[in-house]
């Protein structure tokens, strides 16, 4: 039997066992002791005996509580909570060992539990999400040698606010800034922010702003045991900034007032005593009719600061209003007109005012950060927020980051030492070269040429380091050597998202998926509402096969989006991936949903999923009408010639032929000018295979593999295998195409089972004995770790 004051004990219904094992998996990883396994939900006398022994001896019980758990009236798990508090009764009253954690918005008030769960606070974690705050709150219950509150004295973890109270605390030399929340489209991914964000913290300004690592308020145990409600309130340290009303007579300039935004948020983050909640979790805030005190409750903080932004010609008018939620006191209000090249000064001044209400103590290094201007020329910064902008609205095509590099530019000749544009700018360029979109030497230069200049104007910055890191990740995908800067990031910045987040991605690409994983949560954990981290989460989750989970992250970005209808089928796809049913895309394409995204958007992803499913009448009636119409990025494979392989398919070659030479052309020549581009050597290979010239394909894919091997990208190159599968079956190799599949689906990648058994990239292998035996064969559609 293992100590009794080193375990925790999980009681959960079955319906919340994922919210369970996630708080289950974050508790382990910090090293804590705890019972908790989904296999032995059997039942049984031996069963019930070890169970009870377990409580008897544990040394934390943490009833998780839900909506499930109001809807049954009868459940094992009720069994257990009564055995809790009956060996409450024989402890005494210092002792802390009920921590009850709701997973949803049950209230406590009429909830159907024992008692005694109501003498505590609850910590709320929705779906399980547990965060740093609660998880060391935990540890230190769990020292034998702590002193333990009364129940009555409300135990500190009892105090956290609930998830969507969780106040940011960003650690001064991380401040990731307020960036917007990402739209449905997909984005220049979050490591760039990331990196942005520590830049301005080591005095360099963000490139691109994202949210600041999030995380609740630390609070020691004795100050829980003695706090008083009203003083303690009014020294509370943390704060929301609401979304900036755009009062300008222009309202297409609402960037500008959305840049001003999160740059006061940034200076926030940069004060290491306030906690700042992040973009992601205030945007929902536009607009909205809530009180005051209804959103400080919801985000678990004491002040929000809600303010306006005018400009008009070459003046500036920005209001900030402090108030204390609570009790609906305006602390201040200031109104600051400035010129606009005094914009930077104004942001410096709310942002002191606010530390200082909040009785903030200011570093010199936090001053000086706060005072500090990334351009003196108003019209380079507008051309940055305008980029800023289009990075957020965009889908990251070759036109929209070609339009984004090019307005950067414009603001790097306007003051060539504004450092923050040029980081911005070899990110940008860095991304297109990342996603085979330009592979020219030419293209690589520029992105040396800004990165080198970055470093000019701040040789010794930690920030420019990371920025080294993310251009060595991008522009020459050597992970190895930008991992040194990531995991500096991360003891630099332990208390940030930043540095676990870009650990994850790098991890990933090497291919050590579960390491990857790991980070990813803890990134998460630092940040829940990104909607980016979600994403990443879900690609690896579906790149390992664990798809119940990937569809618990994918649910959280519906819900972050919820009239995205590219993240609804990307939620229903799973399923799809997961068992073959085809019933929930089905029904969100006939869903109210579809019909509010448009015609153009029902119609691409109608398309993709006729294709998907094997409905290739429906796919090539909707292809010959809109040929350029797809669901962008909704299975992580190249569409851009789908149309014609989907009469392929079909034995209609000849139908094709002409588009497909044009097709064939263009890649050619293409490959004139990027003889390096292992994505586009592989789709000549496809497409040569069709048109049946055996030898010029074979040839190819050889190339591709050559450029592009699996070992240089554990998560993008199953890609180049798949082309050189798809080349073998097309060119009339179907054992080697099956023997290749064979080693694709005994590896993490985003090819699975049923994306494989009724599309058309395959259907010269339907029918085929070993190709329908491997879609038969069980093993190759359970997770693989």
């Amino acid at each position: 039997m293992s100590e009794p004051t080193k375990a925790v004990f999980l009681s959960y219904a079955r319906e919340d066992t994922e919210a369970a094992k996630r708080i289950a998996e974050v508790l382990r990883a910090a090293g804590a002791e705890v019972w908790f396994d989904q296999s032995e939900l059997r039942g049984g006398d031996s069963w019930d005996q070890k169970i009870r022994t377990q409580i008897k001896t544990c040394a934390l019980f943490i009833p998780i509580v839900s909506q499930r758990t109001e809807e049954r009236s009868e459940g094992y798990f009720r069994r257990e909570w009564k055995l809790a508090t009956d060996r409450m009764q024989d402890m005494g009253s210092g002792r802390t060992f009920i921590v009850p954690v709701a997973i949803d918005q049950t209230k406590e008030d009429g909830a159907d539990v024992p008692e005694e769960f109501r003498r505590y606070h609850w910590t709320r974690l929705p779906e399980g999400a547990a965060t740093p705050e609660f998880v060391e709150q935990v540890k230190r219950l769990l020292e034998p040698k702590k002193p333990a509150l009364t129940a009555s004295a409300k135990p500190p973890m009892s105090t956290l606010p609930p998830f969507k109270q969780s106040a940011q605390a960003a650690a001064a030399a991380v401040a990731v800034a307020a960036a917007v929340a990402p739209k449905s489209g997909s984005r220049l991914p979050l490591i760039l922010g990331a990196v942005a964000a520590l830049i301005v913290a080591a005095g360099v300004f963000l490139w691109l702003r994202h949210p600041a690592a999030e995380s609740l308020p630390t609070q020691r145990l004795e100050a829980a045991a003695t706090a008083k409600p009203a003083p303690e309130l009014r020294r509370d340290k943390s704060i929301a900034v609401l979304p900036f009303t755009n009062m300008s007579e222009d309202k297409d300039s609402g960037y500008f007032a959305d840049g001003v935004h999160e740059d006061i948020l940034t200076n926030l983050a940069l004060i290491r005593e306030l906690r700042v909640v992040s973009r992601t979790s205030v945007m929902q805030y536009r607009a909205t009719t809530k009180t005051m005190k209804q959103i400080a409750q919801e985000l678990g903080v004491t002040y929000i600061l809600e303010g306006s932004v005018r400009r008009s010609g070459n003046k500036v008018r920005v209001t900030g209003q402090l108030i204390h939620a609570a009790t609906d006191e305006h602390v201040w209000a200031e109104a600051y007109d400035r010129d606009l090249t005094d914009v930077f000064s104004i942001q410096a001044e709310l942002s002191k005012k606010i530390a200082a209400e909040l009785k903030a103590a200011l570093s010199p290094e936090e001053k000086a950060n706060l005072e500090r201007r990334p351009t003196s020329n108003p019209v380079a910064y507008d051309l940055f927020l305008k980029a800023r902008q289009m990075n957020r609205d965009g889908n990251d095509t070759r036109e929209e980051l070609l339009a984004q590099a090019a307005v950067i530019q414009s603001a790097v000749t306007l003051d060539p030492d504004f450092a923050e544009a040029w980081g911005y700018m070899a990110a940008i360029l860095s991304q297109i070269r990342f996603g085979f979109i330009d592979m020219s030497d030419a293209l690589l230069a520029r992105a040396k040429a800004a990165i080198d200049r970055a470093q000019a104007l701040a040789p010794n910055d930690p920030g420019v380091d990371i920025a080294v890191g993310t251009y060595y990740y991008y522009a020459h995908r050597d992970y190895q050597r930008a991992l040194v800067y990531f995991e500096q990031a991360t003891r630099r910045f332990p208390n940030a998202y930043t540095g676990p987040f870009l650990t994850a991605l790098a991890q990933r690409r090497q291919g050590h998926w579960m390491e990857s994983l790991e980070n990813l949560r803890r990134a998460q954990q630092f940040d829940p509402g990104s909607t980016e981290i979600a994403r990443n989460l879900v690609i690896s989750l579906r790149a390992m096969r664990r798809y119940d989970e990937a569809i618990i992250e994918q649910a959280r970005r519906v819900r972050l989006l919820p009239e995205s209808l590219r993240e609804s089928f990307a939620l229903a796809l799973l399923h799809y991936f997961a068992r073959g049913s085809t019933k929930e895309v089905d029904e969100l394409l006939a869903s109210p949903l579809a019909a509010r995204a448009g015609p153009d958007d029902l119609l691409a992803h109608r398309k993709i999923w006729g294709m998907v499913k094997g409905d290739l009448a429906t796919a090539d009636q909707i292809d010959q009408a809109r040929p350029e119409l797809w669901a962008d990025g909704a299975l992580g494979i190249d569409n851009n010639w789908n149309g014609v392989l989907i009469r392929a398919a079909q034995g209609r070659v000849k139908d094709v032929r002409d588009r497909l030479e044009k097709e064939a052309a263009d890649r050619r020549a293409r490959l004139a000018t990027e003889p390096a581009n292992a994505r586009v050597w592989g789709q000549l290979a496809q497409i040569e295979a069709v048109l049946g010239h055996r030898d010029e394909a074979l040839a190819a894919v050889r190339k591709s593999n050559e450029l592009f091997p699996l070992a240089k990208d554990a998560l993008s190159a199953s890609l180049t295998s798949f082309s050189y599968a798809f080349t073998l079956a097309w060119t009339g190799d179907k054992a080697g195409a099956c023997a290749e599949l064979k080693n694709i689906l005994a590896a993490s990648s985003l090819v699975h089972v049923h994306l494989l058994k009724n599309s058309p990239w395959f259907a010269p292998l339907k029918g085929y004995p070993a190709f329908e035996a491997l879609l038969a064969d069980p093993k190759n559609n359970v997770p693989l770790f």
